[in-house]
């Protein structure tokens, strides 16, 4: 059957407008919209005005791209902005309803708004709603120019030109990114950490026995990409001597036949005395997933993946640059994820409290201010779903501590099918970092489970903890570059317990003990 999209209701549509449509309902909806900007005096990021008294507006394009690649947005044809939100006089609406048609036809791909005529102070005018498109469909850019100068991004009440990287992370979620399992070529079988390596193993053959019973070490690690081989057409460098300089310290002692005929064994830290030279080329490498998982240090070769704190003595950032006010407390969380999420955890339950010496051992005075799992499911997602693309490798994931509550972002926004109201209301994952998110399940945390223990609950979870004392909910800031999860305080509001001594640090937890 052959329809008109341009006059359909989508069921997002539906659902934002209050179910089945009719003309008088989006007139309500945008009479609704008219009022309010004439209180607020400008438009919104949600509604864009156009005055089109003779012929479209130049930037309707620019408009269009923008909400279909945001949340979605009204325009409103006919209407004069300056002259505050009234109707254009001699406002052609059936000339401009087709002429937004067409414009619509210049983006890719097509944008398919609902278009009506509506009745509004004795004239007409053109009211539009703009879906969001599907992941898989944006950037929507104008079709003359490319995506990579013809995307565009709402921001407040106007339209943006999108950034090279912000283009580049849509068109990324296209597909499944694999930036997780980038061979780090200048890292060896050393830089992995035996126990952590062991527990993992252990945990991924008791979860699938019939997959991993019979592998060895070294297989299972290629298989879960925790290593991979150098392609064999790399040209030869430095990495190529490193590795054998490490070669008699590194080189397992279980052998198994490999596809390209050399001999891999599963022991870490073992020597056979083999000579590597001919064969280290195609020699495995840990790759970037293997290394925040179940590596040593992982900074080593990424300094900037980490999670930096800062403890502010009020509620504002700029409170810091007020006279002599400074940070109470930063501090910067290094090794793989489990330990640095359990130093940074640590870290906040002491600077949350009333203790006074974080290296003391003494009991904190007064109870934390925010419960521990909270925390732990934060950073544990932040970690876990962060930006590991190229651009945001020098980009840590941020922890700061106000009196009123603590942020939490990270590079990169939410990726595929989870939604804002997903995140908080369902049990749903989608993650851009798959292979890291499939170790994280087995990776070992110093409390006997996992670094993700419950598959898509973590927010459910934080929204049970914070219910039960009676707090506000969780704020979450989404954005194509950033993700931002604000947790509040107590609702009886204290001074914060920080910890009052500058550059005291808590014990490392597992750190000291992996």
């Amino acid at each position: 059957m052959e329809y008109d999209r341009s006059t359909t209701v989508t069921e997002r549509q539906r659902h934002t407008l209050g179910g089945a449509m009719d003309n008088d309902d989006y007139t309500a909806k945008m009479t609704e919209l008219i009022e309010l900007m004439r209180v607020i005096g400008n438009d919104t990021q949600q509604c864009e005005v156009k005055e089109c008294k003779r012929k479209i507006s130049s930037t309707i394009t620019e408009t269009l791209s923008a909400f279909s690649n945001g949340n979605g947005g009204y325009i409103i044809l006919g209407l004069s902005e300056k002259a505050g939100f009234t109707p254009v006089e001699d406002f052609d609406a059936r000339a401009m309803q087709e002429a937004l048609s067409q414009a619509c036809e210049k983006l890719t791909p097509v944008v398919r708004p609902v278009i009506v005529t509506c009745p509004f102070e004795g004239a007409n005018l053109v009211f539009a709603v703009i879906d969001e498109m599907l992941p898989r469909e944006k950037p929507c850019f104008i079709s003359s120019i490319g995506p990579h100068g013809g995307s565009y991004i709402r921001t407040g009440d106007g339209d943006r030109k999108m950034t090279a990287y912000e283009v580049d992370r849509l068109l990324e979620e296209q597909r499944q990114p694999e930036h997780d399992i980038a061979v780090v070529p200048e890292a060896t079988l050393d830089d992995l950490n035996p126990k952590l390596v062991h527990a993992l193993l252990e945990r991924e053959r008791e979860r699938h026995p019939h997959v991993f019973a019979e592998r060895s070490d070294t297989d299972m690690m290629l298989d879960l990409r925790i290593l991979r081989r150098v392609p064999a057409d790399r040209p030869a460098d430095d990495t190529v001597e490193h590795a054998v300089k490490h070669a008699a310290d590194h080189a397992p002692t279980e052998t198994s036949d490999t596809e390209d005929g050399a001999n891999t064994g599963t022991a870490i830290g073992t020597n056979t005395g083999t000579d590597e030279t001919t064969r280290i080329a195609s020699a495995p490498h840990p790759t970037l997933a293997g290394l925040l998982a179940v590596g040593r240090y992982p900074q080593k070769f990424f300094p900037r993946l980490n999670v930096t704190i800062a403890v502010y003595p009020g509620t504002s950032r700029a409170d810091v640059f007020t006279g002599s006010a400074q940070l109470v407390a930063s501090e910067t969380i290094t090794g793989p994820i489990p330990v640095m999420i359990n130093d940074a955890v640590t870290s906040l339950m002491t600077w949350t409290s009333g203790t006074s010496d974080a290296n003391s051992g003494a009991q904190p005075s007064q109870p934390p201010m925010y419960p521990q799992l909270v925390l732990r499911e934060a950073i544990a997602n932040a970690l876990t779903h962060r930006d590991y693309s190229p651009d945001a490798l020098g980009t840590p994931v941020h922890v700061d501590v106000f009196t009123d509550r603590i942020e939490v972002s990270n590079p990169g926004g939410l990726f595929g099918a989870v939604s804002k109201q997903r995140l908080t209301h369902d049990a749903s994952t989608s993650t851009r970092n798959a292979f890291l998110f499939s170790l994280l399940q087995s990776t070992p945390y110093p409390d006997g489970g996992t670094v993700l223990r419950d598959n898509g609950t973590g927010y459910l979870q934080i929204g049970a903890a914070l219910r039960s004392e009676a707090r506000e909910p969780v704020r979450i800031d989404n954005s194509l570059d950033r993700f931002r999860v604000t947790i509040p305080g107590p609702v009886t509001a204290r001074q914060p317990g920080v910890n009052a001594r500058r550059g005291t640090r808590p014990a490392p937890g597992c750190g000291a003990g992996m």
